[in-house]
């Protein structure tokens, strides 16, 4: 049996994004709320209101669209699988030219890696492809796979 490891995309950059949105948004109003005659009433015709609000549309669209996109990458002993909902490609071993590495970034956190992005170059493909570690979960691991797969093909820059 062939062991499958599984990178799956984080989605809590909009969790995070949509949370201060929302309480910047209720901050905002009950400052710009006011008291008349023992009532407090909000005030929603200011324009930061509804840049708020936008962003925050703005914010639900993009989360709602990495959650149905459900991007993943799937690796084997001789081949990798980018898959998202809507399909998947399968990358064997041999079809790899070269694998390259953006520049390595001294990071403050720790849990955080060195390398931003992945690029590699195939046979049947023109373009480069190209994959951001930082928008997986296991960050140090998925770069570890990359890495496991250049030294296997033997073809890094």
């Amino acid at each position: 049996m062939e062991q499958i490891r599984k990178y799956k995309a984080r989605l809590d950059y909009y969790y995070k994004l949509l949370a201060i949105y929302l309480l910047f948004l209720l901050v905002y109003s009950m400052l710009k709320g006011s008291f008349i005659s023992g009532e407090f009433s909000l005030t929603f015709h200011d324009p930061i209101i509804y840049m708020t609000m936008l962003f925050i549309v703005i914010g639900l669209i993009a989360w709602l669209t990495a959650l149905i996109r459900g991007k993943e990458i799937e690796f084997f002993q001789d081949r990798f699988i980018l898959k998202n909902r809507f399909g998947s490609r399968e990358i064997r071993n041999d079809e790899v030219i070269s694998i390259r590495y953006s520049r390595e970034k001294k990071r403050y956190k720790e849990e955080k890696s060195e390398i931003k992005r992945v690029r590699i170059k195939l046979k049947d493909r023109h373009r480069l492809l190209r994959i951001r570690v930082s928008e997986f979960y296991d960050e140090r691991k998925l770069i570890n796979e990359f890495k496991n797969l250049s030294k296997v093909t033997g073809k890094i820059e």
